[in-house]
């Protein structure tokens, strides 16, 4: 394939000599072609317009070639056709670029506001804002190749407010502190058992940040406190998974021990809601939701434990319904209230159907379903959503003042 060369003035003089007594070369026609060409690529026309400046580009070679055949008409046609095709090709451009541009410019604004620019950068981050307007209201005016420079300029601003703002201090203690809340977390799942080496090296960088941050080596504190933050990100999850997989294996064994056990004959709603609860905990742990994996599997092992130590005599403990009706209150829960507390005890059911809800738990308690707020706002130590509670939970229910 033929290498193009833009740069054909030299060769277009020698060929005015060459062809001095014919027709004139069409050298107006062809230099703006070149520079129409040249300012398409300019506003990355290869990106934005490739079939309209591949047009101009063929067009400007075939002029060329015409030239060379001395058909000075044909090529003064190509010339300008070229120089059409290249126009076209910048006028489809710029406001794309423009608008690209505008883009990247708020994209840097935004990670600028992340870094706590405006407090920690207000200056240079309020130029960045300035330029950006300035940038869209010039782009609103179609003022395109205008609003391109100024979106640049924001960018480059935006930049630079990030960059004062993550230098100072403060953003270095936020960052120690967010990776000891890490680690902490990582306690909770046993971390030194199931991610030790993590733990370390979290341990170690963050000293190294500390002592950086307390000498304000920012730079050298920064770089630490990232090795910390990603070794106790890692800890964490590594103990929470472990510990998902500690905790189902757990359930496992107390729902076979429940299985075979007296109390099997007996509570027979509490082990088919533990082996529910066993069930989504093995969903949850295949999707890697390890803690609603952990949390389903104790709730099997809970349930499993109320299996096992109740009497073939019938003796249950919790009280659980055995059909799909909901049975009068005061009966239920009888011996689950002191005259001198302010709430009912309840204990979620599983159900085939009518699943239990707080909608159906207060509509049994307040003959008024709307009320289930009530016991929303009493549990909301273990409810999360309140569209989804768990069998074998025994929850507050407020009573009704008298």
């Amino acid at each position: 394939m033929r290498k193009r060369n833009y740069y054909l003035l030299p060769l277009l003089s020698v060929l005015v000599f060459a062809v001095a007594c014919g027709e004139p070369i069409p050298i107006k026609e062809m230099v703006a072609a070149r520079k129409s060409i040249t300012k398409a690529l300019s506003v990355k026309a290869d990106k934005y317009a490739p079939e309209e400046l591949e047009k101009a580009k063929t067009g400007l070679f075939q002029a060329h070639d015409q030239i060379k055949k001395e058909d000075m008409d044909k090529a003064k046609i190509s010339a300008e056709e070229s120089n059409r095709a290249a126009v076209e090709a910048y006028d489809k451009s710029i406001p794309l670029l423009a608008k690209d541009t505008i883009e990247v410019s708020e994209q840097s604004i935004a990670e600028a506001v992340e870094a706590n620019a405006e407090q920690l950068a207000r200056p240079e981050y309020d130029e960045a804002v300035a330029s950006l307007e300035n940038a869209n209201n010039l782009y609103e005016n179609k003022q395109f190749y205008e609003s391109y420079e100024k979106a640049l300029d924001a960018d480059s601003k935006a930049k630079n407010a990030r960059n004062v703002a993550l230098g100072k201090k403060e953003v270095l203690g936020d960052a120690i502190a967010e990776v000891k809340i890490t680690l902490q977390k990582a306690d909770d799942y046993n971390a030194d058992t199931h991610a030790p080496e993590n733990k370390k090296l979290a341990q170690e960088n963050l000293e190294i940040a500390q002592q950086s941050f307390d000498e304000l080596k920012l730079k050298k504190g920064f770089a630490a406190v990232e090795v910390a933050k990603i070794n106790a990100d890692e800890a964490y999850l590594k103990a929470l998974e472990r510990t998902a997989h500690e905790e189902l294996a757990n359930a496992e064994t107390l729902i076979e021990k429940a299985s075979q056990s007296d109390g099997a004959l007996v509570a027979v709603d509490e082990l088919s809601a533990a082996k529910e609860s066993h069930k989504n905990a093995k969903e949850m742990l295949a999707e890697s939701r390890y803690k609603e994996s952990i949390d389903y599997s104790k709730e099997a092992a809970r349930l499993s434990g109320i299996v096992l130590v109740t009497k073939k005599a019938g003796d249950t403990g919790d009280v659980i319904a055995k059909n799909d009706t909901i049975n009068d209150t005061n009966q239920v829960d009888k011996d689950k209230s002191d005259d001198d507390q302010d709430y009912f005890l309840y204990t979620v059911v599983y159900r085939e159907r009518l699943k239990d809800c707080l909608w159906r738990i207060a509509d049994r308690y307040y003959k008024d379903p709307w009320q289930w707020k009530k016991i929303y706002n009493a549990n909301r130590d273990k409810i999360k959503d309140p569209d989804l509670i768990y069998p074998g939970w025994v929850l507050k229910v407020p009573k009704l003042a008298k």
